[in-house]
């Protein structure tokens, strides 16, 4: 230990003697691990770590299975659900969970809240407790005394002022009183974050025989000691004779398991990876850097080296100093590098908007926390070590007799400079990769803002009004409500179009059936395609700008008296009408034959969600034909559409003051959101590029002025004899040049291999694509002969005479 100490003071004060080495050193080494502790924040929350359930090692989702028809996470009908919860021998809990919105009333505006219904045992899955009173029991699932509710801790907070009394106190919900019954604690937000209550869900006689209307998500707590193979086996057995006595509804169906955090992270597991890889390559970069810095010391101490060698120095204590040095220049680095990440890491997580990211499971948890600075202190080490290896090899191959001959010279030798060469090539090389992978991602996100999404987001405000169903039970009053709410917002100032639709394009929402086409033969059971399904108003394709492409818009006069009729986009008229007109021919989405509807257009596809290069088929029906509670308007206006929402609300009211308006958002920011993580992806690997730039750039300057250096002698010699500027000029431009194109060779090979891993965040990109190939090697080329061009202007410009004298 004290000789450990001895070499450690020893270090320190060979580092401050050359403060300026020191710090470069330490900044290129903190610019590296900072962006790893980054990073690796991310990947503690958003991979390892996204819950905290005391139970989470047990806890399993269970989907509905049809590979079939491609449906492999699908939700679960009620009937199904009975069935598994009442003959599995696997799970200690089954659950099922319902997302449900609720209209709370408290004597102001009526407010849509978001919540779920859940069965008997959720809380106790998952192994949490209320931090005021109590969560659901058994006995509140019994018909009659439902009506009890759980609080989210930030609604309890925001709504309530943080009542602490508020645990026996009753609330209006959807016109009943609830009974809160307690508060949950405040890192508490699951499933996502997108629930600010929970009630007990109570299936009647008649849904927990429904095999047909699937909506439930469900979650499991596995027995102790059962396996997962075990349980996914125990209700596949289940499923398999449903199929059998249920072939209507079950055929095909099967069931599908995963762990709780699998299924949580399966959004990041698609980017977080990808970006870990592209900063451990900005921190193998930095390292060659330092190995090249400390290369060019242990060259011109050799002569120091050979010295305490052959004064008795064993060459492993040569190494533990030499290594001792550069561990030292890794925590320096670490701890300036974990400044560094603070704030990163901070701008990472409001990178992201908070009208998306609270979906995200551990968003929320990002930060340093002792894993992440174990993992730190555990790169810094290792990244200190690393760029010592090359110095202490170097070291360890010193001849005596040669490096005392080779007085005070600091003569390095062919293979000292070879190595050198070889990690500036690896920098080159590793720098493409980085580059590459940021060109890619961010060409895709230029492709996304100039993409035709099928709609004209600007100016447009999409919000969401709900109709109370026990005072709009009829239909005739839901669509006269909405036909005078549509003809006032229209009549509004700054109004230019106003229609409603079910569901809004990027609004996350998702609604699908399967389908037949009239007069072919159906499809073979369990392999019936399904469609996108929409509600809307005439006036909706306007409003949000989507085109009509072949036949006619439907009109008022589509309405209940009239036939039934429906619109369909691009992509399905392709998939299902090839060659054909689609135009008169018929559909039947689950009903008989007299409810088959006619297509009388085809309108422009609509990118989905999540910006992909997949476009779903879409029926869009006439809201007049198919009246719900909840639509939501789509209004154009004339300048910021956020300044509708205060007239929408008044109109609202003033039809119906127990009518909420909720889900308030400008379409462009809806896009913006959901375009976010490639958003955020291709902002990184920028960073990450440029960073790795950097110093590959500084790296070939360095190397090559050092070569100068070791070189005056001879390109005086050169000159005295007769070389032209020029001549030197070429001489050593060449020689760094030679170094940066094989170091780009091998990148354009490792950039092609690797490029394939980005292919689910591209959009419109191809993952080999020739230009940001050939414009990111052709950047790197000009960076690194610039690199080189400095140092040998300056060779050009030695005095002969002087540089003959050079020692």
């Amino acid at each position: 230990m004290e000789t450990l100490l001895t070499e450690i003071r020893y270090g320190v004060r060979r580092l401050l003697k050359h403060p300026g080495f020191t710090a470069i050193a330490v900044v290129t080494l903190a610019l590296g691990i900072s962006a790893n502790t980054t990073i690796f924040s991310a990947v503690d929350s958003l991979l390892l770590h996204p819950f905290s359930f005391a139970n989470q090692d047990r806890l399993v989702v269970v989907f509905e299975l049809n590979r079939a028809i491609g449906t492999v996470r699908g939700s679960v009908s009620p009937g199904n659900f009975v069935e598994w919860r009442e003959h599995n021998q696997s799970y200690e809990e089954l659950v099922a969970i319902e997302q449900r919105a609720f209209d709370l009333s408290d004597g102001s505006t009526p407010q849509r809240v978001p919540g779920y219904r859940i069965t008997e045992g959720f809380f106790q899955a998952l192994g949490v407790k209320a931090a005021l009173g109590r969560t659901l029991l058994p006995e509140d699932s019994e018909p009659g005394r439902e009506q009890v509710t759980v609080l989210k801790h930030s609604f309890w907070q925001q709504h309530f002022a943080g009542d602490p009394d508020i645990v026996g106190k009753t609330i209006n919900l959807n016109r009943k009183q609830f009974t809160v019954v307690g508060v949950m604690p405040a890192d508490f937000n699951y499933p996502y974050n997108t629930g600010e209550m929970w009630v007990p869900l109570v299936f009647t006689p008649e849904e927990k025989t429904n095999r047909g209307n699937h909506y439930l998500r469900v979650i499991g707590l596995l027995k102790p000691g059962v396996a997962m193979a075990q349980a996914q086996s125990d209700l596949s057995s289940i499923a398999q004779r449903a199929q059998l006595q249920f072939p209507e509804t079950n055929s095909g169906r099967g069931v599908n398991t995963f762990t709780i955090i699998d299924d949580a992270v399966r959004g990041a597991r698609s980017g977080v990876p990808i970006a870990m890889g592209a900063v451990v390559l900005v921190l193998l970069i930095a390292c060659a850097n330092v190995a090249n810095l400390l290369l060019v010391r242990a060259a011109s101490r050799k002569r120091e080296t050979a010295l305490r060698l052959a004064l008795g120095a064993s060459r492993s204590r040569v190494m533990v100093q030499a290594l001792t040095e550069s561990a030292l220049l890794g925590l320096a680095g670490g701890a300036l590098g974990l400044l560094i990440s603070i704030w990163a890491i901070d701008a990472l997580a409001h990178g992201m908007p908070e009208g998306f990211s609270r979906f995200i499971p551990g968003w929320s948890r990002l930060g340093i926390n002792f894993t992440v600075l174990a993992f730190t202190f555990g790169v810094s080490m290792t990244a200190g070590l690393l760029a010592g290896l090359a110095p202490v090899w170097h070291s360890l191959r010193t001849n005596l007799n040669d490096a005392l001959k080779a007085g005070g010279r600091g003569d390095s030798g062919a293979g000292h400079n070879r190595l050198k060469s070889v990690l500036i090539v690896s920098e080159v090389a590793l720098t493409l990769v980085l580059l590459v992978g940021a060109g890619l991602l961010v060409r895709s996100f230029v492709e996304i803002q100039r993409a035709d999404l099928g709609i004209q987001p600007e100016n447009v405000l999409a919000l969401q009004v709900s109709l109370p169903e026990d005072s709009y039970q009829e239909q005739n009053k839901r669509l006269t409500f909405y036909e005078q709410l549509l003809a006032r917002v229209k009549a509004s100032p700054g109004v230019i179009k106003a229609g409603a639709v079910s569901i809004v394009p990027f609004s996350s929402s998702d609604r699908s059936s399967t389908f037949r086409i009239v007069g072919r033969p159906p499809f073979p059971t369990g392999e019936e395609p399904d469609a996108q399904v929409r509600f809307t108003t005439p006036e909706y394709f306007e409003a949000i700008g989507t085109g009509l492409r072949s036949g006619r818009l439907y009109n008022a006069q589509d309405n209940s008296d009239s036939g039934r009729v429906v619109l369909i986009n691009e992509e399905f008229a392709q998939r299902f009408f090839e060659g054909q007109d689609p135009i008169g021919q018929r559909l039947n989405f689950g009903g008989s034959e007299k409810q088959a509807q006619q297509i009388i257009g085809v309108v422009a596809d609509v990118t989905d969600d999540d910006l992909d290069n997949e476009v779903k088929p879409t029926a869009y029906s006439p809201y007049a034909q198919n009246p719900s509670l909840t639509m939501n308007l789509i209004i154009r206006g004339s300048h910021d559409p956020a300044q509708l929402a205060a007239a929408v609300r008044s109109e609202t009211q003033s039809l119906d003051p127990h009518v909420p308006v909720s889900n308030v958002k400008p379409l462009r920011q809806m896009i913006e959101e959901r375009s976010s993580p490639k958003r955020v992806m291709a902002y990184l690997m920028g960073i990450f590029g440029l960073v790795a730039l950097l110093l590959a750039s500084v790296g070939i300057y360095g190397v090559m002025s050092y070569a100068v250096t070791q070189r005056t002698q001879e390109i005086g010699v050169r000159m005295a004899l007769g070389a032209q500027a020029l001549d030197v000029l070429k001489l050593v431009v060449r020689n760094g040049m030679t170094i940066a194109l094989i170091g780009v060779a091998i990148g354009l090979g490792g950039a092609y291999a690797l490029s394939r891993l980005l292919s689910s965040l591209l959009f419109k990109v191809s993952p080999t694509d020739l230009v940001t190939f050939a414009v990111v090697s052709i950047s790197l080329i000009v960076v690194a002969f610039i690199a080189s061009y400095l140092p040998a202007r300056r060779a050009t410009k030695v005095d002969p005479l002087v540089a003959l004298r050079h020692e």
